[in-house]
């Protein structure tokens, strides 16, 4: 299984995953971020510098998931993932993602999206986070504070999930 983006989603995938058996190899562009990955249980921490440096983990991956939250070349991470395999974005660029459709129909991969499961979905993980000693890695901050925050996630600076002191709102 591969994580694209390291970050606050990201590095949950990437604890879960471990948590439940796979083999994660984590993509980040953040070089000070491997000893973290590697401690987050990922078998290989890839730092992304171009598209040329994910060509070694072509066709290794039956799943990859990304959470990158800013626009970035998605058809550079498709080729990642095996024939019938499956590419699911669960992070939301403020814009429009863009990519050739080729991509797809050559490497026969489904490209999935998703936000939430629900109520029902959330309250199970939250209940296997709890039971497996799985939690986010956080800062918290003033409300204040949050541009500075948002500020930090898109310049890959955020260590790795902001929370937001409720009694500064």
């Amino acid at each position: 299984m591969g994580v694209a983006g390291i970050g606050g989603l990201g590095h949950l995938a990437v604890k879960l995953a471990v948590s439940r058996g796979a083999e994660v190899y984590a993509f980040t562009t953040s070089e000070s971020k491997v000893e973290d990955i590697r401690a987050f249980g990922a078998k290989e921490a890839v730092v992304v510098e171009s598209a040329e440096s994910l060509r070694p983990y072509y066709n290794t991956l039956d799943t990859m998931i990304s959470t990158i939250p800013a626009a970035y070349e998605v058809g550079a991470y498709i080729p990642l993932v095996r024939a019938h395999g499956t590419y699911t974005q669960v992070g939301a660029p403020g814009e429009a993602l863009s990519f050739d459709q080729m991509v797809f129909l050559f490497n026969r991969v489904t490209y999935e999206g998703s936000l939430t499961g629900g109520i029902p979905q959330t309250q199970a993980l939250v209940d296997y986070c709890a039971e497996n000693g799985i939690h986010p890695e956080i800062e918290v901050i003033q409300a204040n504070k949050v541009n500075d925050a948002w500020s930090d996630v898109l310049d890959k600076a955020a260590r790795y999930r902001y929370v937001i002191d409720a009694t500064t709102i």
